[in-house]
């Protein structure tokens, strides 16, 4: 009669002022606002804040950057926001860059089945 509500994509958050060093991974989805030094690996999607900033690699299944990232991204869809920085290698199906974004690097049209130890 009644049915189970779907759990939700956990949601982790990293505030403005962490600073985390590491290899990271999350079972849901990841908004970043502070820095992270290290390699990201998501279930969800990834969100870079404008004042996120982020230097080594991401697997997940969509990125969004309103900040700055350095290093190789593995994803479905990466979407470069007006203020949004990427300088490394974008291994995705499909990427937007909207206007004022910056793109400084490489695309390579693949799938997501490869992670970022394989490249």
């Amino acid at each position: 009669m009644f049915r189970q509500k779907q759990p939700a994509n956990p949601l982790s958050f990293i505030a403005q002022e962490c600073h985390l060093t590491g290899k990271l991974i999350f079972s849901g989805d990841v908004l970043i606002a502070g820095h992270v030094s290290g390699d990201i690996k998501a279930q969800g999607n990834v969100t870079i804040e404008p004042n996120g900033t982020v230097d080594g690699d991401i697997l997940c299944r969509e990125l969004m950057i309103a900040g700055q990232l350095a290093g190789k991204a593995r994803c479905k869809k990466i979407t470069l926001h007006e203020q949004g920085i990427f300088e490394g290698d974008a291994y995705c199906e499909n990427i937007e860059i909207l206007d004022g974004g910056q793109f400084l690097g490489y695309r390579h049209r693949e799938p997501l089945t490869k992670t970022p130890s394989e490249s």
